[in-house]
């Protein structure tokens, strides 16, 4: 399902970020900037790629609330979680024949205590100084899930620099499906070091109380058999449309190369059949680049409606010294 925005910049991968490092010291005449135009046909009804439909893994708890609140939800019926989402907000689903947009609403707030973990760096696995652990891998799911995300906030604070912030909460990682999932770390940890990465890390839980915003599920309904919501999944997730016959015999060139299986390449600056090709696809904006300043990116539209199929389609910028 494609995000609620219409436009969604992406992470750049971790090869262009290397390719970015010390950036800042080149200059235009030194950096190549490539800028490559995937299209791919979607390979199923545009109207199952957007419909989401809660995963029936009886080991994930998160899937387990969501599957739950699915139902509810669909049925009328209340239901609440507390500190995070029951659902994923603007996404379309599929009941009995009858679809919906799901949202996530925020309806109040609680206390509520939950166990925190925070991990602190202690040193690398194989120094003879460094206490024995327990391997992450060897830990519950749900515990192998909150050990990454405290690890990346110690290693942030150990060394500085980033973390995938979406991960950590707290300094660590809140605990929020104890009641339905085993752990050796939380409430009471059985272990007082864990290994990641070849470091070992000592192993802090505590009980907090926090204010957790109350999050409802709600749905509207949008269509009543499939042919409808066909209709809706085009006028809510296209992006770009065009036919053939409305641009020019150079931009069909650059489009049909762009749905070979390397995409269509070229290094800046760009020709001027490739920046219509971009304009025409809704890419405007990825043209105010110049080499010095370009960053490692990936621009998508969510959707391309052309020639009588739809696309996902995607802009590669890469950046190489």
């Amino acid at each position: 399902m494609p995000s609620a925005s219409r436009r969604a910049l992406l992470a750049a991968s971790a090869g262009g970020l290397a390719a970015l490092a010390g950036c800042d010291r080149l200059t235009g005449d030194q950096r190549r900037v490539e800028y490559t135009l995937d299209l791919r046909r979607l390979d199923r009804p545009l109207a199952e790629a957007i419909r989401w439909q809660p995963a029936s893994n009886p080991d994930d708890p998160r899937r387990a609330v969501q599957r739950e609140a699915w139902a509810a939800a669909t049925a009328g019926e209340p239901y609440h979680t507390y500190g995070y989402p029951a659902v994923p907000d603007g996404t379309y689903t599929e009941r009995d024949g009858t679809y919906y947009r799901l949202q996530d609403v925020i309806t109040g707030k609680r206390t509520v205590e939950r166990s925190v973990l925070r991990l602190r760096w202690v040193g690398p696995a194989d120094a003879e100084e460094t206490p024995e652990a327990v391997p992450r891998e060897q830990l519950p799911p749900l515990d192998q899930r909150a050990v990454m995300g405290a690890y990346f906030a110690a290693r942030a604070r150990e060394h500085g620099g980033d973390a995938p912030w979406e991960l950590v909460e707290r300094g660590g990682y809140v605990y929020r499906h104890l009641d339905r999932a085993e752990s050796a770390l939380a409430p009471d940890p059985e272990h007082r070091h864990v290994s990641v990465h070849g470091t070992v890390l000592r192993v802090e839980v505590r009980r907090e109380r926090l204010v957790e915003a109350e999050h409802t599920p709600a749905v509207t309904e949008v269509a009543d058999d499939a042919d409808a919501f066909a209709a809706v999944a085009d006028a809510a997730a296209v992006e770009a449309r065009l036919s053939p016959s409305e641009v020019s015999q150079a931009v069909r060139t650059t489009l049909t190369r762009a749905r070979g299986s390397d995409g269509y390449t070229e290094t800046l600056p760009l020709s001027e059949r490739f920046e219509d090709a971009l304009i025409a696809v809704e890419m405007r904006e990825a043209l105010s680049c110049s080499p010095a300043e370009c960053d490692a990116r990936v621009v998508e539209t969510e959707y391309l409606a052309y020639d009588g199929d739809y696309f996902d389609c995607r802009l590669y910028v890469n950046v190489f010294e």
